[in-house]
């Protein structure tokens, strides 16, 4: 009975390290295919992705060769700015020293090493990245690497940049919940109620006034060894419009400044701003920051103010650089119900 007892235990020890390291492989074969289909979700679908392996093996066989003799540098860069969860704008662009940034390639798997990860643990993939926007399709080389035991994967990818850290951002923010959020404004004296009549708006009748605030957030973007090369703290900005005694407009909010750093050569440059305008029972108000990133070249971040006071009040940005930005406008009209 016990030696029954005993192979039961083995046969389910065995096929729990089965599945076990069968769940984990599968995870590493994946994991690119799960990076650049998320940023493509980001770009809501802007972009399509289709990876394939060129060939693949353990880290410890190239542990000494510089990435930038595995991976074959392409012509272009993949450019998008990152508004928190959302990536706007993919397009490609002719690749130059400016937007480009080749550090990485300078390195190799060894100096994994420094910060715990084993080459002997590490396995790797050598990718083609099939690219399309707007049915343009353009292919480069990328590189995954793995340590399954060690619960840790990279994707180095010279013609995305930083491609990893936006990926990782963009699922940090999600974990956290940010987005932007609504609050109605309910206050009697503001819904200038009257007998026969109540002033609302005109997007949601029993709402006096709306807010939105866009939460501040920060960005870091690093190496592939992990090193933060920029960061960037996006404050929060509010815009918002409430119903007046009268049922007329008052659009209100704030721009909070946003700041930055760069290391390593990287440079960076914040602004912020708002404007508001009305017209007749139509109030609007628009509250946005905006930072730049770049290696080498100009990096730029000016915003002025255009026809304010009217509803084609407009924010006009000046910019130079990887973008991030945060905040918006709200517009509506009050109305009697």
């Amino acid at each position: 009975m016990r030696n029954a007892a005993m192979i039961v235990l083995l046969v389910m020890f065995i096929f729990s390290f089965a599945y076990t390291a069968n769940a984990g492989m599968r995870s590493v074969d994946t994991y690119a295919e799960g990076i650049y289909s998320e940023y493509a979700a980001a770009a809501d679908d802007g972009i399509q992705f289709e990876v394939s392996t060129i060939k693949s093996g353990n880290l410890s066989d190239i542990a000494d060769m510089d990435f930038g003799k595995l991976i074959e540098v392409s012509d272009y860069v993949i450019q998008a700015s990152q508004f928190a969860t959302h990536f706007r704008n993919p397009k490609f662009v002719t690749a130059t020293e400016k937007n480009q940034d080749l550090g990485d390639l300078r390195g190799n798997a060894l100096e994994f090493e420094r910060h715990g990860l084993p080459v002997e643990l590490g396995t790797y993939r050598l990718l083609w990245i099939d690219s399309s926007i707007n049915g343009d399709v353009n292919r480069h080389q990328a590189m995954e690497m793995c340590w399954s035991s060690l619960g840790h994967c990279v994707v180095l990818d010279p013609s995305i940049p930083f491609l990893q850290s936006m990926v990782d951002n963009r699922l940090r923010l999600m974990g956290e919940g940010w987005g932007p959020r609504v609050t109605p404004l309910r206050d009697p004296v503001e819904l200038g109620r009257m007998s026969k009549a109540t002033c609302g708006l005109a997007s949601h009748p029993t709402w006096g006034g709306i807010q939105y605030t866009w939460s501040a957030w920060s960005v870091d973007y690093k190496n592939i060894f992990g090193i933060v090369l920029v960061h960037k703290y996006l404050a929060q900005q509010v815009s918002g419009v409430t119903c007046d005694s009268t049922c007329n407009p008052n659009p209100f909010g704030h721009s909070y400044s946003s700041s930055c750093y760069g290391n390593i050569g990287y440079r960076c440059a914040c602004d912020n701003a708002f404007g508001y305008g009305e017209s007749g029972s139509t109030g609007k108000w628009i509250s946005e920051t905006k930072c730049t990133h770049a290696l080498l070249g100009s990096v730029n971040a000016d915003v002025s103010v255009s026809e304010i006071g009217s509803l084609s009040v407009h924010l006009n940005w000046d910019l130079a650089g990887g973008v991030d930005s945060n905040g918006g406008e709200c517009m509506d009209t009050c109305m009697w119900f």
